[in-house]
């Protein structure tokens, strides 16, 4: 692709130069015809032009050289099957996900990026599914961001850009990019063992508020160690605290507040979070997630590179009875429902997995799987696979992925998502069953 761009800029610099040069070759002939400037003269300020003329050239080229252009291109099947009480589905969808984009340097430690996909606009996803006979699809900006790195272990990075942090796909969709300032260290200790540490300051919503200037944000505090023991053998481990702040001046404004799933507070209603408010119609729900994640990579054992990995998260703000004795009913979430629950707070996941195989060149093969539980009020509902159970929390099953490289850069894959409920103390029982079949052009 960056070689397509090359070639197309060097043509329109081709032509825009040949007819500057040329206008110039006319004058000099001109001003030599009418005897202002003899033929010596007319020579050399055609080489002139013609050296400044190249001097913009290769100007040209080497910024051009700095750009990175990347894009992928998927075309999904999705079937889903669901059991929701007495109701029962099947749903068949084509989709498609177009992603394109590119990052530069500007100098020797600054770097600039963007990215435009396809989809909703919604944080997790950014598949378009063929409908609405054959009407156009929409464009978002996916990453714009700046970082500035000036020092091997450490990088400051501003905007929207992709999550920095060491986890799995229990915490966080693949396709969230988080926006605010995120600052990255890694330390090596020895020639086997480095730490790293990634924080975050994160931007959740900006309110319209006379009375507050407190903006609910999300502070990201991480801390891990990478160790190899052997060339064949690396082993990561992180820890990480999520401190969601400020979620109180989220306020309930009107009925049907919470089923507006474009905001942090609706999405998080229906996808397993009841909100509930207080007289004061603020939000009393609080997230504040400790998350332990591990992964062992092992290579030249068996004849594929294989890992096993896993991680476990707390949200110790959370209270169902709080959220009971101190919740009032706003006409979209009843803190009654809670009862159900008995006191518990359903505030943990887990999840574990394993991976073998290669995602390098044509004849590659690779496969993944994991089983994982996410309670109701683990950790925001807005930032989960929007793929596993549907989206949402208060789920559990195993996540089954291959691959297989047709060529260096295309792919045919096959996901199955088995999925239930975790709970249905509260509501009734859902069961999901999905399978994705894609094909994946990278260019």
């Amino acid at each position: 692709m960056k070689r397509l761009h090359l070639s197309l800029l060097l043509c329109l610099s081709f032509v825009l130069l040949t007819g500057f040069q040329a206008r110039g070759s006319d004058l000099a002939d001109i001003l030599e015809q009418k005897g202002i400037i003899t033929e010596e003269e007319a020579r050399e300020a055609r080489e002139a032009r013609e050296d400044k003329a190249k001097e913009k050239t290769f100007k040209l080229l080497e910024k051009i050289e700095k750009i990175d252009f990347k894009g992928d291109l998927r075309l999904r099947h999705d079937t889903q099957w669901r059991d929701e009480g007495d109701d029962k589905y099947d749903r068949n969808r084509e989709r498609l996900r177009l992603r394109f984009g590119f990052d530069t340097k500007i100098t020797d430690t600054t770097k600039v990026g963007v990215r435009l996909v396809s989809g909703s606009g919604y944080q997790n996803t950014t598949n378009q599914s063929f409908d609405e006979h054959a009407r156009g699809k929409q464009i978002f900006i996916d990453r714009a961001y700046a970082s500035w790195q000036p020092a091997d272990f450490f990088k400051i990075t501003g905007g929207k850009h992709k999550n920095p942090l060491f986890t799995t796909p229990l915490v966080w969709d693949p396709d969230v990019n988080p926006e605010g300032v995120s600052e990255s260290l890694n330390f090596n200790i020895t020639d086997s063992i480095s730490i790293f540490s990634n924080l975050g300051q994160w931007f959740i919503e900006e309110l319209k508020i006379k009375d507050s200037d407190r903006d609910p944000t999300l502070l990201v505090f991480q801390l891990g160690t990478q160790i190899k023991p052997s060339k064949k053998i690396k082993f990561e481990l992180a820890g990480t605290y999520y401190d969601f702040k400020n979620l109180d001046e989220l306020e309930w404004d009107k009925d049907g507040a919470l089923d507006e799933t474009d905001t942090f507070l609706g999405y998080n209603n229906k996808y397993g979070q009841q909100m509930i408010f207080d007289n004061d119609k603020k939000l009393l729900n609080e997230f504040k997630c400790w998350e332990l994640a591990a992964k062992v990579n092992i290579k030249d054992v068996l004849p594929v590179p294989f890992s096993i990995f896993g991680n476990y998260i707390i949200n110790v703000g959370a209270d169902i009875d709080e959220l009971m004795e101190k919740g009032v009913d706003p006409g979209d979430s009843d803190p009654a429902d809670l009862a159900a629950y008995g006191g518990d707070d359903r505030d943990t996941g887990w999840l574990v997995g394993l991976s073998v195989g290669n995602k390098k060149k044509k004849g590659d093969w690779y496969a993944k799987y994991h089983y994982q539980v996410l309670e109701d009020y683990a950790f925001p509902a807005v930032f989960v696979d929007s793929d596993f159970h549907g989206g949402g929390t208060n789920n559990k099953g195993h996540y089954i992925h291959g691959r297989y490289f047709l060529a260096d850069n295309i792919q045919a894959r096959a996901t199955g998502f088995f999925t239930e409920r975790d709970d249905e103390r509260k509501d009734e029982k859902k069961d999901e069953d999905r399978v994705q079949l894609d094909i994946v052009i990278n260019f």
